[in-house]
């Protein structure tokens, strides 16, 4: 694990994104050192969830836990002399959605590891921008807050204090299945049209989305990576436009 990398780098290493500040821009400003890093060659990658310098909040932490669970390399990290941040130091609230969170990314971890062999094999990214998946519309070119796993998964976190709702936009390209709670509660449903939407994101609500058309691979989670390997197995085949 560095931040000291260079050219060629990703084929050894992880990256961190450095000291980061315990705040809502720097929470922001994550995502776009997520995409730079993947642009680079280097997938392995993600900032101090949470943040380092400073003291966090609640809420913020909380949100940055939903956040963090989808930057490939995913860790919690703080400043000697700051308040901890350790998820369970803030009650019960923050500890259930930060494990909700973190349930999601073991469930995923099949997906998330073949993303990475994909790299690994043929280049590419693991995290990317909208505008890698659809270059042609110009609308995705200017959105540094939404970005995708691979193909398939679209990440939208809320990123401002006391926001319980959010724009998201989809790209009319492809047919959209909202699956926020798909890990939770076995919720989903199919957005009725592409653009720009106001999704309903109270603080336990992380906004995904799965693009028509992918397949993506799914597990039973665990309490560590072990034992999520000793569950059953699924895959989410989401009709796209041609069903």
């Amino acid at each position: 694990l560095s931040r000291s990398t260079f050219v060629g780098s990703g084929t050894w290493v992880a990256h961190w994104l450095g000291d980061n500040f315990s705040n809502w821009s720097n929470l922001r400003k994550s995502i776009i050192g997520m995409l730079q890093f993947n642009q680079f060659g280097i997938p392995f990658v993600g900032a101090d969830i949470c943040g380092f310098i400073g003291d966090t909040e609640p809420d913020l932490c909380a949100r940055w836990q939903q956040l963090g669970a989808f930057y490939p390399f995913s860790r919690n990290h703080n400043a000697l002399g700051t308040i901890e941040q350790d998820p369970g130091v803030f009650g019960p609230e923050v500890a259930k959605i930060t494990k909700d969170a973190l349930m999601i990314r073991y469930s995923l971890l099949p997906f998330l590891y073949t993303l990475f062999y994909q790299h690994y094999t043929q280049g590419g990214t693991v995290a990317r921008p909208l505008w890698h998946e659809f270059p042609r519309d110009s609308e995705t070119r200017t959105i540094d807050d939404q970005f995708m796993w691979g193909k398939a998964l679209m990440i939208s976190p809320v990123l401002e204090k006391d926001a319980t709702n959010r724009s998201i936009y989809l790209s009319p390209e492809s047919r959209w299945y909202s699956v926020s709670e798909f890990f939770t509660i076995e919720n989903f449903y199919e957005e009725p049209s592409g653009g720009r939407i106001t999704y309903e994101a109270p603080l336990e609500v992380l906004p995904l989305h799965l693009r028509g058309g992918a397949a993506v691979p799914f597990q039973q989670p665990g309490l560590n990576t072990v034992e999520s390997r000793k569950g059953g197995m699924g895959i989410m085949l989401p009709l796209d436009g041609n069903n």
